[in-house]
């Protein structure tokens, strides 16, 4: 398996979002929550880094207690479905740019447009808060995710 990244960004502005998700903000509470959905999300996948709940929890505190820039709350997302947490983006601010730090679904809700919600919100949270651009690093072989990003107004990085 490659560790290949590609770094994508996209310009901000305000997008039209449909849906029907229940959006909430993370907060501090969510972080086990959360690491269980990130395990499960990225088991037996290109984007597996976690093997074990508690190496999944310790990824997502270091988000959380600025291991990656200032956690940026305000632009971090997760949709519940079925009182489980479904799809969660969490936002740093890495080298002053926002970054998406993590975005993910679990595997049952797939296809859902959960990924592409979040994404969006973020980005009009952001947009909002006066931020002018979004970055984010992707796997090569996650053609999934990059096809989703570009149709979100991503670019490669060059």
């Amino acid at each position: 398996m490659c560790d290949k990244r590609t770094k994508m960004v996209c310009k901000l502005e305000m997008k039209q979002s449909m849906t029907n998700h229940r959006i909430k903000n993370v907060v501090d509470d969510n972080m086990e929550r959360i690491a269980r959905a990130m395990l499960d999300a990225y088991m037996d996948t290109v984007d597996q880094m976690e093997d074990t709940f508690e190496e999944a929890f310790t990824e997502v505190k270091n988000i959380f207690n600025h291991g990656y820039g200032k956690f940026i709350p305000e632009a971090s997302f997760w949709v519940e479905q079925n009182n489980e947490v479904a799809s969660v983006i969490l936002l740093n601010l890495f080298e002053r740019k926002p970054l998406i730090t993590e975005v993910f679904t679990g595997k049952k809700y797939y296809k859902q447009g959960m990924a592409g919600t979040l994404i969006i919100t973020s980005m009009n949270a952001l947009y909002n808060r006066g931020y002018e651009e979004l970055y984010l690093n992707v796997k090569k072989e996650n053609i999934g995710a990059i096809k989703l990003y570009k149709d979100l107004g991503f670019k490669v990085v060059e």
